[in-house]
């Protein structure tokens, strides 16, 4: 046999792991963000017609109660997703133990990197699908927080309505009896230069 087949074999060879690589993270990976994009969305949805039942009922507490029990899941979304992962590790037989296996899926999802890479030579690719994966879905659940926390914000302000009233009129800003909030805070922040005019009529 000849040098050029050598290489052309020894070339091939290599090219097996990183293709092992690429489609066990592809399937890690999308899988991952299914179960994010499944799961987050339908609780953000939830949280939304349940804030404003209670929003509609004046049970501004409930509005709080439930945003805090959201978050939950949406933490429990992610330690789901970490589990994913360590089983995917796990079966592939790259970790000691299923503790290991969660221990180094968590380090590279959370991208703290506290466990050291100790995967096998050809799998090393494997951390950086893991990595991937947690970085679009801690993005994907920021999102979902802050666009609970408009119906959070709404549901605040409508509890202390009276207290920010005394506290804007201490501050010299006198509102009109009957004057909504939130439509004024809104209406402020769509219009940032109008703060002087609405405070004065």
């Amino acid at each position: 046999m000849d040098t050029s087949a050598i290489v052309q074999v020894t070339q091939t060879f290599e090219l097996i792991p990183l293709l092992k690589n690429i489609a066990v993270g592809t399937v890690g990976l999308f899988t991952v963000m299914w179960v994010n994009l499944f799961f987050v969305r339908r609780i953000t949805l939830f949280y939304e017609i349940d804030a404003w039942i209670n929003l509609d009922k004046n049970r501004y507490s409930m509005v709080f109660v439930h945003y805090f029990v959201a978050v939950t899941y949406l933490m429990l979304v992610q330690i789901a997703a970490i589990i994913v992962w360590a089983f995917i590790l796990n079966v592939l037989g790259l970790a000691e133990n299923p503790a290991r296996a969660a221990l180094f899926a968590g380090s590279c999802y959370t991208t703290m990197g506290i466990i050291s890479d100790d995967l096998p030579h050809d799998w090393k690719l494997l951390a950086v699908f893991i990595s991937l994966s947690g970085f679009f879905a801690i993005a994907i659940t920021t999102a979902s927080m802050l666009s609970m926390g408009t119906l959070f914000r709404r549901a605040w302000r409508y509890k202390h309505a009276v207290k920010i009233r005394a506290l804007l009129k201490r501050k010299g800003i006198q509102l009109p009896e009957g004057t909504d909030i939130n439509a004024l805070w809104e209406n402020q922040a769509a219009m940032p230069g109008k703060r002087g005019q609405a405070s004065k009529s």
